[in-house]
């Protein structure tokens, strides 16, 4: 069983878990913008490459754990079902019924979970993201998915996991709240205790933990005003107030918002500002990868950790910050937009997402941030150059944004 533990984004990654996609990312596929994604994201594209994904990361030693059989393991997935898949009155009785199932019957909801008795984890899964319906008109029937919940691939942003264990995030946009549920479902079944669940919008792609200090995106500061992406500055307090992780110092990193806006004008790629991880990563111990223009422009207020919990010590530049602490820099190429949102899966071996030429191959013109990740001794997987982005990244997430740590050592 994993510790639930991370304390450091460059120690040895051994158990990850991943959500295969399916059935939930049509509305995405259909309506990107109102589904927060940036293009559309076919599911049997995105399903082919996940798993893709996924096997990059089992060759690379790490235990790859999907949702959907975690879900199986801890013994939810049938309650889920019955939960949240709607079927006619009238199932056919005569179907075998699994204990999770006979115990669904006893308490009225024994449609669904009897009707899906024969489907594997990962379909019984796609039907509750889907929020499946069948309906009978006319001795036809029809399905309907009933405002699916989309963005289950991006497996970091519900949950922290940090030094003290699994904190249970507060989703900034409403379309996304509805994951947490199924979310916490997976967690708790496998024996984690979240060491808190937060009450304010704070999301798993702005932590970036490095041993003795961590680094949490939120807000960005406009003129004095506060503009919130996806988590705010009192949800970084509430966070550091509750004892949430027990690191030396942690800086509240303010997005390079306004750095971003002029980035973004100037190369037309979309924002990497979303969350820290989109911008800022680690490596190795003692190598980032960021854009230095907006870890300049990117405050950062660092809380010094006491005998009576943290307190303010000072602010600086997340650049500046990062040189504090003896970090070199590898600067990200300027039309690259994932090219820090790679997974570090032990120290100096990392796997991120490559972009293609037009026959759909690696360019190392395209890719040069991984060429000078290469230049400084670290281990680019697969074979040196890890997996295309293909319509996976269209989500508006890269491979650490589609992954979370259950243990690193």
């Amino acid at each position: 069983m994993p510790s639930f533990t991370a304390r450091a984004e460059f120690d040895r990654l051994t158990h990850v878990r991943a959500h295969r996609p399916g059935l939930e990312l049509w509305p995405g596929a259909l309506d990107p913008e109102s589904n927060l994604f940036d293009a559309p994201v076919p599911p049997a594209q995105a399903a082919r490459e996940h798993e893709r994904m996924t096997d990059a990361l089992a060759a690379a030693g790490v235990e790859v754990h999907l949702l959907a059989d975690d879900l199986a393991a801890a013994g939810e997935l049938d309650a889920l079902v019955a939960e949240y898949v709607d079927v006619p009155e009238g199932v056919d009785e005569s179907q075998r019924l699994s204990s999770a199932n006979q115990s669904a019957k006893r308490s009225g909801d024994a449609d669904a979970a009897a009707a899906t008795v024969e489907f594997d984890a990962r379909e019984k899964l796609e039907l509750v993201l889907s929020r499946a319906r069948l309906t009978e008109a006319n001795d036809r029937t029809s399905v309907e998915l009933r405002q699916p919940i989309s963005n289950t691939l991006f497996q970091s942003d519900t949950v922290v996991v940090g030094d003290e264990g699994p904190v249970l995030c507060e989703m900034g946009e409403p379309i996304r709240q509805d994951e947490l549920p199924i979310v916490r479902r997976a967690w708790e079944g496998l024996g984690a205790e979240f060491t808190h669940e937060m009450s304010r919008p704070l999301e798993g792609g702005e932590f970036l933990p490095a041993d003795e200090f961590a680094l949490l995106g939120v807000s960005a500061e406009i003129d004095g005003e506060e503009e919130v992406i996806r988590t705010t500055y009192d949800a970084g307090r509430e966070f550091l107030d509750a004892g949430a992780v027990g690191f030396e110092e942690v800086g509240l990193v303010r997005a390079p918002l306004a750095a971003d806006r002029r980035h973004r004008e100037k190369h037309g790629i979309g924002s990497r500002v979303l969350h820290l991880l989109g911008w800022c990563n680690l490596a190795a111990e003692g190598l980032a990868v960021t854009d230095p223009e907006l870890a300049e422009s990117a405050a950062v207020d660092v809380f010094r950790k006491t005998s009576d919990g943290y307190e303010f010590d000072r602010s600086t530049s997340t650049l500046a910050y990062l040189r504090q602490r003896g970090y070199d820099i590898v600067e990200m190429g300027p039309e690259e937009r994932w090219a820090a949102n790679f997974l570090t899966v032990d120290d100096g071996v990392v796997v991120p997402m490559h972009r293609t030429d037009e026959d759909g191959n690696y360019d190392p013109d395209l890719n040069g941030t991984i060429e000078r990740l290469k230049e400084r001794g670290v281990e680019v997987l697969p074979d040196g150059e890890g997996i295309p982005e293909g319509v996976l990244t269209s989500g508006a997430g890269g491979i650490n944004c589609m992954t979370v740590p259950l243990e690193r050592r």
